[in-house]
């Protein structure tokens, strides 16, 4: 079998692989014993020049199968009983780096600087350009960089990534960022990073662009917000916008009672139903397979009994500030199969001896297997 995986064209996606495998050993007893195994693999990222390495996951879960193996387990696998390809889409968490052009419906809304700069400090220069407003020439590099010593840029790696703006906002104790990008939709923002210093001198607002095709991110100055999320509401004047859920407000004085609520929760952004489509903005119940009983389940309790741990105290306990007084031994199990029919109810199941989670393991794969059993002679009598 073959099978190739690649970033569709404008997209960056993240593959992530899971697998469940039965495997089986015989008891001292000769019973045949099964288990289920479930394995995944780390996620990988593809993208239009990284396509998937079949032969790195291959490898990735035959070791994990050994690993699972090796504990002296003496399990066979049998066979795959479930294989799934998980593909999500992603974006990757690189810095700003040189100029290319905003979408059109951004530049047609006059509220962004966008600075023609060819080196990956596209985050200086729209800092700067936000605290020093030039009437000529407003995007050109060159009307910035005399300004560049203003500012403390030490330990900042470029290209800049979002999370480092806490360091810029330690070196520079007078101004705050905010940072910002685009959602999938046009008109969608997603907070990217959200200053927590409030009230300083000068303030500044970012939006992190992503190219479609190379995935390229550049850092341009958001020179009103107002206009940038213009069209959200009839409102058609300026308006107020919260700068953590981007919720827009028509008052100045409304912002004000509603910030201190919102900055006590995470940064998100807000998405409404859309209008056009009925089950999208329409609250209904949808969960009927809910309502019905589930037709067998277990109930189990252990038993267990307290024992001195100043005799069994391993090295990780010891590095700790853990002080181990006891530890809990199980020393039995009860477990009762409850159904609605009758004819397959049994008594309760109950064991009270050495190795008891070996003994409960073995129970409970036992009604495994027969459980569906009934269940299937169960659907056959109703029909």
């Amino acid at each position: 079998m073959c099978v190739c995986v690649r970033a569709r064209p404008r997209r960056s996606i993240r593959v992530h692989i899971h697998a469940d495998a039965e495997f089986s050993r015989q008891t001292p007893d000769d019973q045949q014993m099964k288990v289920m195994g479930y394995f995944s693999t780390t996620p990988v990222e593809v993208t239009s020049g990284h396509d998937l390495d079949l032969a790195a996951v291959a490898t990735q879960l035959s070791s994990a199968v050994e690993n699972w193996n090796s504990r002296g387990s003496g399990f066979v696998l049998d066979r795959i009983t479930k294989f799934v390809v998980s593909v999500t889409k992603f974006r990757p968490m690189h810095g700003g780096s040189s100029y290319f052009e905003a979408p059109e419906y951004i530049r047609k809304k006059q509220c962004i600087l966008n600075i023609h700069n060819y080196d990956q400090r596209c985050f200086v220069w729209s800092i700067l350009a936000s605290l020093y407003p030039q009437k000529q020439n407003a995007g050109q590099v060159s009307k910035y960089q005399p300004l560049e010593r203003t500012l403390n840029l030490q330990d900042l790696k470029f290209p800049l990534q979002p999370k480092q703006a806490a360091v810029f906002e330690k070196n520079n104790p007078t101004i705050s960022v905010n940072i910002y990008s685009l959602g999938e939709k046009d008109g969608e923002l997603c907070v990217e990073y959200l200053s927590r210093e409030k009230g300083r001198k000068s303030h500044v607002n970012l939006l992190l662009l992503s190219h479609e095709v190379t995935g390229q991110r550049h850092y341009i100055c958001i020179r009103s917000m107002s206009r940038l999320v213009a069209g959200r509401t009839k409102h058609d004047h300026r308006s107020h916008v919260c700068c953590s859920c981007l919720h827009v407000f028509s008052r100045a004085d409304l912002l004000q009672q509603h910030e201190p609520l919102c900055v006590q929760h995470p940064p998100q952004m807000v998405r409404y139903p859309d209008p056009e489509d009925v089950d999208d903005c329409t609250v209904k119940f949808r969960g009927r397979k809910k309502q019905h009983r589930v037709p067998f389940y277990l109930v189990c309790d252990f038993e267990c009994f307290l024992q001195p741990a100043a005799d069994d105290v391993d090295d990780d306990d010891a590095a700790t500030a853990t002080n181990v007084v006891d530890r809990h031994k199980v020393c039995g199990f009860a477990c009762y199969r409850v159904t609605e029919y009758e004819q397959h109810r049994t008594d309760p199941t109950v064991y009270s001896g050495d190795d008891v989670m070996t003994k409960f393991f073995e129970h409970v794969m036992s009604e495994n297997r027969e459980i569906p059993r009934s269940s299937t002679r169960t659907s056959r009598c109703c029909r």
